[in-house]
């Protein structure tokens, strides 16, 4: 399926009408498949939680031995990456794809495939940072791709709401690439990303007070990180700026 756009020539030039990134494409299908080994192999999933999550208490130098948890040397700091590949269940993996495949196609459509592998992988360490700041010691496993995404989220949003946005017809494609986006000065003055970055950030507070007043119904279920939420928002806008060197047209 495609479309046709004019070239400045008038020339008439197809493009695919899913035009999604392969890095996107490829990352979710890692995600699917891991997440589908695991399913099948409760081996192979007692092992993934215990080498591949997040657990802080794997950082803390003096634990208490009663708190303790048992992992390979260095769990603690690979962790920190390797939890985003993990996902508690079918709903939090699809519900993660999906937002994958929103926020990450734009921000792959502007940064290269490693640009963007770092950015993802960026978000997530942010994300595993304020966890563990929050949780120092905490006996605990943080898993899910949702600090990565948050980043991808935040990143997206001085391209969307740039001057060239990968939403008009001049910035498809390669256009992505070389398109104005929004300076961190100006985001912090503009009226729709304010507000598109102040729904998020409630949304996730939210989600933190509607956990500690029902603390004793979340006990035994699976909670959401908003930490890791908050991080990867964060790291992720702040990596944007750092990494983005848009490419002359």
């Amino acid at each position: 399926m495609s479309r046709s756009d004019l070239s400045p020539q008038g020339e008439v030039q197809n493009q695919p009408a899913f035009n999604v990134p392969t890095v996107v494409v490829a990352v979710i299908a890692v995600l699917v498949l891991i997440h589908i080994l695991r399913t099948f192999s409760s081996d192979l999933d007692y092992l993934s939680m215990t080498l591949l999550s997040f657990v802080p208490v794997r950082l803390d130098p003096t634990p208490d031995p009663f708190n303790a948890m048992p992992a390979l040397p260095g769990a603690g700091i690979w962790g920190m990456v390797t939890y985003s590949l993990l996902h508690g269940d079918i709903f939090h993996l699809v519900s993660n794809c999906l937002w994958l495949l929103v926020f990450g196609t734009p921000v792959g459509r502007r940064f290269s495939t490693f640009g963007w592998l770092l950015l993802f992988v960026g978000s997530g360490i942010g994300g595993a940072l304020i966890t563990l700041l929050l949780h120092w010691g905490d006996r605990l496993y943080l898993i899910g791709a949702s600090a990565s995404i948050s980043g991808m989220m935040a990143a997206s949003v001085p391209i969307m709401f740039g001057r060239g946005s990968v939403f008009s017809r001049t910035a498809s494609g390669e256009k992505a690439k070389a398109a104005p986006v929004l300076p961190l000065s100006a985001l912090l003055r503009h009226r729709r990303a304010l507000g598109f970055i102040l729904v998020f950030l409630g949304i996730t507070l939210f989600s933190s007070a509607a956990q500690l007043v029902s603390a004793t119904a979340l006990v035994g279920e699976t909670n959401i990180a908003w930490e890791a939420h908050f991080g990867g928002f964060v790291a992720g806008l702040l990596l944007f700026y750092a990494l983005d060197r848009p490419q002359k047209m």
